[in-house]
């Protein structure tokens, strides 16, 4: 709670910001915004947590922005007295609105300060690690206002690129966190999330805190454990072009580790598609990006059999259908590519 009595305070604002502190670092932690009381497992309480989510009525939320609206805007002048009081009011605005630029700002502030006032170093780390538990609180709700946010995005990479040096913050096992617990369960709640995505190729480009080596070795598993998530989201478009500028933009130095990697997963995938029949047009828009105009040797074989499914598919499809003006259009760019007027 506070550092310090401060006026203010409702019985909303109380019961959210003790459930928050008491919960929001030990785990995995959803959050529901409820209509209202009705929907309580225990109807006395002004917000619970059942399973592991967070239920708050939208009478009790909007009660507590006000009171933690006020007492932000009240205390904000004087971030080193009341930093506590400040991460309890933003906390509980944030969850109202994911797009308060200005509470945000006052938690990077907050952050930045810390070296001059934690008492110790493993101080300063358990709050950077709290906020960071808190970031991922928000991120990956299923609310589609905290899971899309520009800025919650952009706070969490603010947090990563500016305190990825600091030790004993990030372990070594940090980057397959973020990515497996962090960006693919965003995506999971809600598909084609372009600031979830955005945020992975930042991650996957800039490698904060990773030496050359693990990046590279990364990439590689990084690559195929994508695949393995795109085959199970066909629909998702974001995952599919993701999958692309991995293979395509973030490639291996030695050439043919990356030729071989491009080929593999292109056959794997035009395979799986081949046995289940799939038509999803983001998934062979994929291989399109993938096989359709190789620029070595390695690509060839599979290339040529995806060539083969494209003219079926222009032949069979009914005409006019959008996997038929598809292949009918790669073929074309294809065949320009390889400089004749047309593919067979």
């Amino acid at each position: 709670m506070a550092d310090g009595e401060a006026p203010g305070f409702s019985l909303e604002y109380e019961a959210l910001v003790g459930l928050l502190n008491t919960r929001i670092s030990a785990g995995p932690l959803a959050i529901e915004i409820l209509p209202d009381a009705r929907f309580m497992v225990s109807p006395n309480r002004l917000a619970e947590i059942v399973n592991n989510t967070l239920g708050i009525p939208k009478p009790v939320l909007a009660k507590a922005f006000i009171a933690a609206r006020r007492l932000f805007f009240e205390h904000v002048d004087n971030l080193a007295e009341y930093a506590d009081l400040l991460l309890d009011c933003t906390a509980i605005i944030l969850i109202f609105d994911p797009e308060h630029v200005t509470a945000v700002n006052a938690r990077k502030r907050i952050c930045l300060g810390l070296p001059y006032r934690a008492r110790s170093q493993p101080e300063q780390l358990r709050r950077l690690e709290e906020e960071l538990w808190f970031s991922k609180f928000l991120v990956t709700s299923r609310l589609k206002r905290h899971n899309k946010s520009p800025t919650l995005w952009a706070h969490r990479r603010w947090l990563i690129k500016n305190f990825h040096k600091l030790e004993g913050l990030l372990d070594s096992k940090w980057a397959s966190f973020e990515i497996e617990e962090v960006v693919l369960i965003s995506a999971e709640h809600h598909p084609r999330n372009y600031y979830a995505w955005d945020y992975f190729r930042w991650l996957v480009a800039e490698r904060p805190g990773l030496d050359h080596k693990t990046s590279w070795e990364m990439n590689g598993r990084l690559s195929n454990m994508m695949q393995k998530w795109c085959q199970h989201h066909t629909s998702d478009t974001s995952g599919w072009s993701f999958l692309a500028w991995m293979i395509l933009q973030q490639a291996h130095p030695d050439p043919r580790f990356s030729q071989k990697m491009q080929a593999h997963i292109g056959a794997e995938v035009l395979d799986y598609a081949m046995l289940l029949g799939l038509k999803n047009l983001t998934l062979w828009r994929f291989l399109q990006e993938v096989l359709g105009f190789p620029t070595s040797e390695e690509v060839d074989d599979v290339r040529y059999q995806y060539l083969i499914e494209l003219s079926d598919f222009r032949a069979r499809e009914p005409k006019g259908s959008a996997l038929q003006v598809f292949a009918t259009k790669s073929l074309i760019a294809i065949g320009e590519f390889e400089g004749r007027d047309s593919y067979p």
